[in-house]
């Protein structure tokens, strides 16, 4: 059940609230005798709600927020809230929905530690793979040089070249082993995006519209996924070719685009572009990038035409936010 309840923005002050929420809290508020809307956080959480309601108060668009409230009992109950702003006779309060996530909370604390021991088999395991693979190829390197025959110099070439792919395999898994281990957090995607290009050679960016202020909720490999994609695109056509990013929003949700004039992805290879493909390098392999991505469910696709490469990354509603 929904827990509502009605914030008068001029004061910060609860005027009502629905019978789900004042069981929850065990007391209630009217407009007769209001409550002290911030009164029913904690301390360590009420500095970051009141800078919430105070930049809510000045947007126009919904905001939402996972936070902790406080019962009359003094039990802390975590919450995911929503707020909308309304005008009623020329006074403007602020609908608040929340839920509680108390079981959610439970599940993704449990899935995080099954992650976090997993990670370590993964790490332990990982580790004497690659000391066994060097011992193997120190030994195909001995007997290369001592190889008489160019059949035995053959087989030789091509076991270094399998030992070289499983060393690959295993750097991406170093690489990508902490994915999903711990919980995604709201990000400044301009910020992200910014680190993510850091690394790679100048690419020029030309943007559309101003990214500034948009948070998405992701995996906190975000940044390392939209680099493999700016490698990716920076690689196809001129590497001095210009890249456009711009956003747009649906009924569906943020829309976020990268766009650069290039020889287009043939439709047939537009859905096993995401596919993993262990002959590509980090540059070529879009897998991970998809893989980031829909861990909190965020969606990414290849949708250029013959002249043009254009990537867009589909953010569900309640995965993005303004600030």
């Amino acid at each position: 059940t929904d827990l509502i309840m009605v914030i008068r923005i001029a004061d910060f002050r609860c005027v009502d609230m629905n019978h789900a929420f004042s069981s929850l809290l065990g007391y209630t508020c009217t407009r007769q005798d209001p409550k002290d809307f911030f009164a029913i956080f904690p301390d360590e959480a009420r500095d970051h709600m009141q800078a919430f309601m105070e930049t809510a108060a000045e947007s126009p668009h919904q905001k939402k927020l996972e936070t902790v409230i406080r019962t009359i009992s003094g039990e802390l109950i975590p919450i995911e809230l929503s707020l909308r702003l309304v005008t009623f006779h020329s006074e403007r309060f602020g609908v608040i929905v929340a839920r509680d996530i108390q079981e959610r909370k439970k599940n993704e604390s449990a899935l995080l530690t099954a992650q976090k021991k997993l990670s370590l088999i993964y790490f332990l395991t990982r580790n004497d793979i690659k000391s066994k693979t060097f011992v193997v190829r120190a030994y195909l390197d001995v007997l290369r040089q001592i190889a008489k025959h160019p059949e035995e110099t053959s087989v030789i070439e091509k076991l270094m070249h399998t030992t070289e792919q499983i060393q690959r395999d295993i750097e991406y898994a170093e690489t990508y082993q902490d994915m999903g281990a711990q919980e995604p957090t709201w990000q400044h995607f301009n910020d992200v995006f910014l680190y993510a290009i850091s690394h790679l050679p100048p690419i020029t960016i030309s943007r559309k519209t101003v990214l500034t202020g948009i948070e998405i909720y992701a995996d906190l490999l975000l940044e390392k996924g939209l680099m493999h994609l700016m490698e990716f695109i920076y690689m196809q056509g001129k590497a001095s070719g210009e890249v456009t990013v711009s956003h747009t929003e649906s009924a569906r949700g943020l829309h976020i685009i990268f766009e650069k004039e290039s020889p287009g992805i043939l439709s047939g290879n537009k859905d096993t572009l995401f596919l993993w493909n262990p002959e590509k390098n980090s540059a070529q392999n879009l897998f991970f990038i998809r893989e980031i991505l829909e861990i909190t469910s965020i969606a990414i696709q290849e949708t250029g035409d013959a002249h043009t490469l254009r990537f867009e990354i589909l953010v569900p509603k309640e995965g993005y936010r303004f600030s």
